[in-house]
């Protein structure tokens, strides 16, 4: 309690105190100082406040001085007012921008209620003690005018911790005003707190984002039946819960900033892939800038931001030893003398703070105009929150400048347009603020229409997936439905109806039998969630069932007679506008055989994606894949049946967005389903691998591939951990049910064998040495069980289909593929060794390697990089604009087993296993540049050679953000000098026949084999 600084009070204050309460009055200067702290008092003070406020609702559009409340307090003041007294207030939230002026508004609704006794909670220690200081003197409202100058000021208790004596809560009651934190609340005596809140008649809340912690919670349960006010900058959580309250006022970040609260923003993007020279560019930059403000006549402070003690400690280190003079000071939950350092910094001893986070919640310093961003916040809510501690306006002070690395900042989608080249931070916040906060506004909005019948189940519980059956219908209306076709035995447990939409919501609960006991009278219920959504604009209805029972046929028939369900191939017109459309896999009919196995298979948009893939007598029954719609990555399957899904959980609100668009490529006439798949490969089960095929390339499990990073995939062998992409996996012999592998990492080499037997498959170690991967919870397993129990390595063979598991992805029998076409060559020049492949770190002239990267580097090439090595994707990757389109080539190096160019199978069985390999990422523009980018940052941060050859580190985020935008083209390449055109024999031409096939299949584009 001593800590507290009230001398500038210390006159005029009349306190009490016990273990873990003060209670303090600040008398105006017309009344003594020495006044009982008694109810007597306290009814004193609520009298005063009776009529006491000063200010009209007209005060907010005419104000004519400075010295006023501002329009957005003076509205959301009288928001409140106007809820208070409601018959039926609940509770209510107000969103204000951080530095418009939450606590006056806080403070004037208190005093002009009035309210009997306020309980205040605020979410740290230091906004407890600002916020209890400002209520003894009610802030600034008699500056302001906002209320008469004899109001009095309330009696203010401060509870600094939890209240275990009937003592403690007596002091605390002799109170108008309580001010805690919910960790005080929460060390309390249970039963003195219940008393403590039956006392109080108001709850106000500051910084609500964290109302939904399970403290809060408790503490808001007690205010039930009272007014209950919310004060947020940003009305969601970083954990996407919701903050429960009515929004009574909005003030927009946009009209703030209009109004002069808010000053503009600079921005210093620093770019830079070293962690250690960032830290010192960004402080070079902050520095500067600082000078520049303090030499303009501004007593700006600059504020070093980082997300960990130990990042803040070394990032202190910086200022000290170049900054020493403008007196750095490091702050952080561990230093020693912290609340000295802290009221140093308050008194403006120090221009350079270095701080792990902020100051605390609500912490007040103006003076702070200069960020260094040396780490950023990853979520929207803190990012608005921190921004709005720099960007308040006062006359003295001038404009805040931000500085960060843009380099591979790993945020919120929502965030990437503040860390791309020259943002405009003013306009980005205010439009990613707005957007968020209308969001919640809209779906409270939707909440508030609800009529609900039977259970009440809050709709913020409902996360639905996305998937529906449409049916199309004749004059139907949901909003006079009364009675709903259910299924046998099942029961209507709640209904929810709209006002404002066609959309209802049923919950309902059947008794199903265990699958343990299927004749016996064991039986679970089952509880099942119905949405029916009805467009009178298409005349659809869309009903979600989460038991995906069925089509409920007989529920629609009720609602419209005449209504008929959407299926066969039209459904396949949901595919129609997605763009890279990749099939994960394809469910297909054949004939009256019966449906035949799911493949699956990478590739851009299907028209190119799948040239000439074979056709068999077949028809789809199901499809699933992923793509881009509308700049946005979405996945969509549906069914002949007319059930249309995504791999999804969403809101009411956003399943209604989707259903929406779904209706309106079911109705485009410009769609054609039979354009998605017309020609299909088949999966056979085996037990043997083929027959008479070569096995030409192993690779890790395709779900590896996810991410596009293999280096978030580590294995461990013995002490030693490292990525997945340092590691290379290799064939090394083969029988009719067993092929031999390897995996090496540096000099270490572990053995296995992939066995097959009964259709079933086992992945064994053949050598001493163990490697093991770590899973998600860190915890490690056997390389050979994860293979054996969850997913086997790939192998490709020569005719370019593929075995995993006990799978064989093969084409129709019969069908013959063909030699390379004599068009797919390139003949080039060879004047070096053709048996020296890598240019190594010597960058040897004499290599095939160093001999092509100098050819491409004269064909104006945006970027080449050089991706030579263990978990490669090629030898060379270059990209360039050529024609509205952004070319990705990919380029497989072999060197020649002899000196002179000939036609040996063997100079080819390994790179065109490469290439195939390579495949997979054709179509995954982000993946590849996410790849390139982490074998780069590794190079760079061992202190080894750039990887690139053409451009530099930044080029990529132009790849992401221009190349995004142009269509892109896929090539592959094989370079081996070692083929003599001329000299071209069959069983080569057959293998690069296949192998051309499998990557116009990826890509629709031949694979160009450059030779001698």
């Amino acid at each position: 309690m001593s800590k507290l600084d009230l001398f500038e009070f210390e006159n005029k204050l009349t306190r009490k105190e016990a273990k873990s309460v003060l209670i303090a009055y600040l008398a105006l200067d017309t009344v003594s100082n020495n006044e009982e702290l008694d109810t007597d008092l306290i009814e004193q003070i609520y009298k005063s406040w009776r009529g006491c406020l000063s200010v009209v609702p007209f005060d907010a559009i005419n104000a004519e001085s400075e010295l006023c409340l501002r329009q957005p307090q003076i509205s959301a003041l009288f928001s409140i007012l106007a809820h208070c007294t409601n018959h039926k207030s609940g509770d209510a939230t107000v969103v204000m921008p951080t530095g418009t002026g939450k606590t006056e508004t806080m403070l004037a609704s208190i005093c002009s209620l009035p309210v009997k006794r306020a309980l205040v909670i605020v979410p740290t220690i230091s906004l407890r003690q600002q916020t209890f200081k400002k209520f003894l003197c009610l802030g600034r409202l008699r500056e302001l005018k906002a209320i008469n100058k004899n109001t009095l000021n309330p009696i203010t208790a401060l509870l600094t911790g939890g209240i275990s004596t009937q003592e403690e809560l007596d002091l605390a009651l002799k109170a108008n005003v309580i001010v805690t934190t919910p960790q005080s609340l929460n060390k309390a005596d249970e039963q003195l707190r219940t008393k403590l809140f039956k006392e109080c008649s108001h709850l106000f809340v500051d910084e609500a984002h964290h109302i939904r912690a399970n403290t809060w919670e408790l503490i808001k349960k007690k205010f039930i039946n009272k007014p209950v006010i919310q004060f947020t900058a940003t009305p969601f959580r970083e954990d996407r819960k919701k903050i429960e309250g009515l929004f009574i006022y909005n003030y927009p970040i946009s009209v703030a900033q209009e109004q002069g609260f808010f000053r503009p923003i600079n921005f210093k993007a620093i770019y830079e892939i070293h962690e250690e020279k960032a830290d010192r560019k960004i402080a070079e930059e902050a520095v500067s800038r600082l000078r520049q403000d303090l030499s303009s006549g501004f007593n700006h402070i600059l504020m070093a931001r980082c997300n960990t003690k130990k990042k803040a400690d070394k990032v202190f280190k910086i200022y000290q030893e170049n900054y020493d003079a403008l007196n750095p000071i490091l702050i952080h939950s561990s230093v020693p003398q912290r609340d000295k350092k802290l009221q140093a910094i308050i008194a403006k001893k120090h221009k350079i703070i270095v701080c792990v986070d902020m100051l605390g919640e609500g912490f007040d310093l103006p003076e702070l105009k200069i960020c260094a961003l040396h780490d950023i916040h990853k979520s929207l809510a803190i990012t608005l929150q921190f921004a709005g501690r720099f960007i308040r306006g006062r006359d003295d002070l001038g404009d805040p400048t931000f500085i960060a690395n843009i380099c591979d900042q790993n945020v919120e989608d929502v965030l990437k347009d503040l860390y791309k080249e020259d943002p405009d931070w003013n306009m980005v916040l205010k439009r990613i603020s707005e957007s968020r906060i209308q969001h919640e506004i809209e779906t409270q909005k939707m909440e508030l229409s609800a009529s609900k019948m039977g259970a009440d189940i809050p709709l913020d519980n409902i996360n639905m997936a996305l998937s529906t059956v449409v049916y199309e219908v004749d004059k139907a209306n949901l909003n006079e439905q009364t009675s709903f076709v259910l299924e046998n035995h099942e029961e209507l447990i709640s209904k929810i109806t709209f006002s404002d939409s066609q959309l209802v919501i049923l919950i309902t609960k059947i008794e199903i039998q265990t699958k343990w006991s299927p004749q016996g009278n064991f039986t679970i219920p089952e509880w099942r969630l119905i949405v029916l959504y009805l467009t009178q604009k298409n005349n659809m209805l869309f009903i979600h069932d989460s038991s995906k029972s069925g089509s409920r046929q007989k529920l629609a028939q009720c609602i419209s007679k005449k209504a008929k369900l959407l299926k066969g191939d039209n459904v396949f017109k949901c595919f129609g506008n997605i763009e890279r459309l990749t099939l994960q896999n394809a469910g297909l009919n054949r004939g009256r055989r019966g449906p035949l196995r799911y493949v699956m298979y990478t590739g851009i948009d299907i028209e190119s994606a799948i040239n000439e893939l074979v056709q068999g007598a077949s028809y789809k029954s199901n499809l699933f894949g992923k793509g881009y719609y509308n700049g946005n990555k979405v996945s969509l399957g549906c069914s002949y049946k007319g059930r249309i899904w995504s791999m999804k959980s969403t809101s009411l609100v956003n399943w209604m967005m989707w259903c929406d668009d779904i209706g309106q490529k079911l109705k485009d006439p410009t769609i054609d389903p039979n354009s998605i798949l017309n020609k299909v490969l088949r999966t056979k089960e085996i037990s043997t691998f083929p027959v008479g095929l070569i096995p030409i390339a192993i690779d890790w499990p395709d779900y590896y591939y996810k991410n596009g990073d293999l280096s978030e995939i580590n294995l461990v062998i013995g002490d030693e951990k490292f990525s997945l992409d340092e590691a290379e996996i290799k064939l090394i012999d083969y029988t009719s049910n067993s092929i031999a592998f390897i995996i090496q990492f540096k000099n270490i080499e572990v053995s296995y064998k992939y066995v097959l037997q009964n259709q079933s498959y086992v992945v064994k170690k053949t050598s001493n040495k163990e490697i093991n991967i770590v899973k998600k919870d860190f915890s490690q397993v056997a390389l050979h069980d994860e293979f054996s129990q969850n997913c086997s390595p790939v192998v490709y063979f020569s005719d370019g289909s593929k075995v995993f598991d006990s799978f064989h992805i093969v084409r129709p029998e019969g069908y013959t593929i063909p030699h390379i076409h004599k068009d797919c060559f390139v003949k080039f020049e060879w004047t070096i060794d053709i048996r020296k492949e890598s240019q190594g770190s010597t960058k040897d002239s004499n290599s095939i390697q160093y001999v092509l990267l100098s050819e491409l580097k004269q064909k104006n090439y945006w970027f080449i990089f050089n991706d030579d090595g263990a978990g490669e994707i090629a030898d060379i990757v270059a990209f360039k604009e050529e024609n509205g389109l952004l070319l990705i080539e990919f380029y497989h190096l072999k060197f020649s087993q002899k000196s002179l160019a000939g036609s040996r199978i063997g100079d080819f069985y390994e790179v065109c296993g490469q290439v195939i390999k390579n495949c997979k990422w054709v179509g995954e523009l982000d993946n590849i540049i996410n790849h390139l980018k982490a074998r780069e940052r590794k190079r760079i941060n061992q202190d080894q050679s750039s990887r690139i050859e053409q451009g530099e580190y930044r080029s990529f985020d132009h790849l992401k953000v221009h190349g995004g935008r142009l269509k892109k083209e896929y090539k592959i390449f094989i370079v081996q000098p070692g083929l003599d055109i001329n000299l071209l024999s069959n069983d080569v031409a057959a293998l690069l026949g296949a192998t051309d096939l499998y990557v116009r299949e990826t890509t629709g584009k031949n694979l160009t084999v450059i030779a001698s």
